[in-house]
């Protein structure tokens, strides 16, 4: 029959989405098994060398916003692919400030409520706002979701699942599983305060871009829209009494004694009657006059979904039922980053399937349950896609952000300040004094090789024990003949000698203090002098970090450096030293 056809259709999509979340779980197994950490846990305390400086958490605490970089970062699934500076930190090349602020917010979020979120991180100096900002589009992080002043909206859970459906489609989707949200709302119409009615809803509401419409009835229920389409004003005749196309609308309900809340997105995306501008109604959306799928008049909203619209769960949403509104509220949406940077970096939007027709053909309850299932299967394989990109955005910011070998970061003393930061940052204007100063020759003559003990190889661990004055030839032989690595002379201790064959007491006390000393120096990094205002390069460093990420793809383009006035001359000067001719253009535009 025609029913077990359909049905065969469902299982049939319900084991292909399980089948690809199957082949996602093995790959993340395999990721795991060869870059992962051994014994991992939440209370594990990782230090972090965030540009220079010294940064302390429990694990837990970096891992609470599931879903993100940032997450994945310090999750232990790439714990050996890691950078590690000469102590064994984990190295990140940032602005050790700004990290520590993203940090402050992490710490707070485990004494914080749902119902009272942490602070979103801030700067107090403008220039490390926009810094930080950068820093929370590359790590996945956005702000809590909220919903300011609003006297409908008053449960946490409520406005975590309106800004995921409106990250669905007005932001990056993130909020399904980091907990963060990319838009903002501002109230700009509130019934209780102006009076609800259809003139002043489109005097307040017009022109004013991307709009969430929620109403309460005096049963309790919420129902509402969105659209990304303006209203339009009173005094435009041109727009007024006709339809709009707005591919991204949709509809809400809670409650109407249904078991969950559900969204209703348009049946075709591209319809033209998405929402309707009429100076008889206030907001309209669906098919105009009376086949609106929600429509207010004056102070009842009327609601006959399954149009333009999908159908709601319950029949209360259908058949033009209508209900007096105890309260109302329009909110502007806008995206807290602007326009999404749309390369690999882009935190994945949620990519749906094609909607498909509502299944009719049946009774109306089987009907129903049919297109719920088919619905829900949608959302599932949502999410997997998400998943899916998820998992290969990790694997290539881990490999191109935070992986690499020590001998490349560059410890700077600038008069004072100690910074850390990698030399491809350094060279990232090919024609800088500092590209210059950094290049593979000059930096191996500063003196680099002396932070290569751990690689000597054999020969050269025993050409080092030669070389230690009164050390008798017969004892440096025993290292040529054990073929000692660095790595193994410095781990050397009086038992360690006594077994290759070392036996007077006076060369094993030499051996040991001269291997103490080495071992010293080989965890020592070698320090550049920079003799500037650590305000002013500072500045220079955060910008060149921020050019090399949106080189690499991760981030938008950089805005230029913001200077407070009293060192704008002196930093100029420093750029210009340092940067040359033309090539200054890059920090001072």
């Amino acid at each position: 029959s025609s029913l077990s056809v359909e049905m065969q259709k469902l299982d049939d999509e319900e084991k292909r989405i399980r089948d690809r979340l199957n082949v996602i779980d093995e790959k993340k197994r395999e990721s795991a098994d060869a870059n992962g950490g051994v014994d991992v846990k939440d209370d594990d305390l990782i230090e972090i060398n965030a540009g220079g400086k010294i940064i302390a958490a429990r694990r837990g605490v970096l891992c609470q916003l599931k879903g993100t970089r940032f997450e994945a970062l310090f999750s232990g699934r790439w714990e050996k692919k890691l950078q590690r500076d000469g102590s064994g930190r984990i190295f990140l090349d940032v602005n050790g400030d700004c990290f520590q602020a993203i940090v402050d917010f992490l710490n707070e979020m485990t004494i914080s409520s749902e119902e009272h979120p942490s602070e979103p991180p801030t700067m107090n100096d403008v220039g490390h706002k926009q810094v930080l900002a950068q820093y929370l589009e590359l790590f996945g992080l956005r702000i809590p979701p909220q919903m300011p002043d609003s006297n409908i909206i008053t449960q946490y859970s409520q406005v975590k699942l309106l800004h995921k459906w409106l990250n669905e489609e007005d932001g990056s989707g993130s909020i399904c599983s980091s907990g963060t949200s990319d838009v903002e709302l501002s109230l700009i119409y509130h019934s209780s305060k102006e009076n609800l009615s259809n003139e002043n809803f489109h005097s307040r509401c017009a022109n004013q871009g991307n709009t969430l419409i929620i109403i309460e009835t005096t049963e309790g229920h919420i129902v509402g829209g969105y659209t990304n389409e303006n209203w339009s004003s009173p005094d435009d005749p041109m727009s007024i009494g006709c339809w709009c196309k707005a591919n991204k609308s949709f509809l809400f309900a809670i409650g109407f004694d249904m078991s969950s809340p559900c969204k209703m997105d348009l049946i075709n995306a591209d319809s033209k009657h998405a929402i309707y501008n009429c100076s008889q109604y206030g907001a309209a959306f669906g098919g105009g006059c009376a086949q609106c799928d929600l429509k207010v008049t004056g102070s009842r909203v009327y609601l006959n979904t399954g149009h333009i619209y999908e159908c709601g769960k319950s029949e209360k949403l259908m058949d033009g039922h209508s209900y007096n509104i105890n309260e109302m509220e329009v909110f502007r949406v806008s995206n807290v980053s602007g326009v999404h940077h749309t390369t690999h970096q882009q935190h994945h939007r949620i990519r749906r399937s094609p909607k498909r027709k509502q299944v009719k053909r049946f009774s109306k309850e089987t009907n129903r349950a049919i297109n719920e299932k088919w619905a829900t299967l949608r959302e599932l394989e949502a999410e997997l896609c998400s998943l899916e990109e998820s998992f290969e955005d990790e694997e290539l910011f881990i490999t191109a952000f935070a992986s690499g070998e020590g001998k490349e970061l560059i410890t700077l003393n600038v008069s004072g300040t100690i910074m850390v930061t990698k030399r491809s940052t350094l060279q990232v204007a090919d024609d800088s004094v500092l590209a210059r100063q950094f290049d593979d020759t000059k930096w191996t003559e500063q003196g680099c090789t002396n932070l290569r003990v751990k690689e000597w190889s054999p020969d050269e661990v025993s050409d080092w024990v030669a070389n230690i004055a009164q050390i008798p030839d017969d004892v440096a032989a025993l290292f040529i003949e054990h073929e000692l690595s660095g790595l193994e002379l410095i781990a050397l201790n009086e038992f360690g000698l006594k077994e290759i064959g070392v036996k007077r007491a006076g060369t094993i006390c030499l051996l040991l203090d001269e291997i103490s000393t080495l071992k010293k120096t080989a965890s020592e990094d070698v320090v550049t002098l920079i003799e500037h205002s650590p305000y002013c390069f500072g500045k220079i460093l955060d910008h060149l970090r921020l050019k090399r990420l949106h080189d690499e793809d991760f981030i938008d383009g950089p805005p230029l450096p913001t200077i407070c006035d009293n060192q704008k001359n002196r930093f100029e000067k420093v750029v210009r030293y340092y940067f040359p001719g033309d090539s200054s253009k890059l920090i001072l535009g």
